[in-house]
């Protein structure tokens, strides 16, 4: 199940944010996979900024632990509404 300020829900994901006491619209989101498609997509979402989703952080990639590649890690603001 989770760990602190997470709510189980189905299929053993893992909900943050109000629960967490975090800001409304913000998300937090880690990317894991090969370096090069992990980089690709941060890099795309960065480019959503001032069209409903802004960067707010981005992490240096870490190795991940137990499977090849890498993990960066996101917080990202909301700020358009959802259609």
């Amino acid at each position: 199940m989770g760990g602190p300020g997470r709510l189980p829900c189905p299929g053993g994901c893992a909900v943050t944010g109000a629960a967490a006491g975090q800001a409304p619209g913000v998300v937090k989101v880690r990317l894991s996979g090969a370096t090069a498609d992990v980089e690709l997509l941060a890099t795309l979402l960065a480019d959503y900024a001032g069209s409903g989703l802004d960067v707010l952080e981005r992490s240096a990639p870490y190795p991940n632990r137990r499977d090849p590649g890498v993990r960066v890690y996101l917080t990202l603001q909301i700020t358009g509404s959802a259609s």
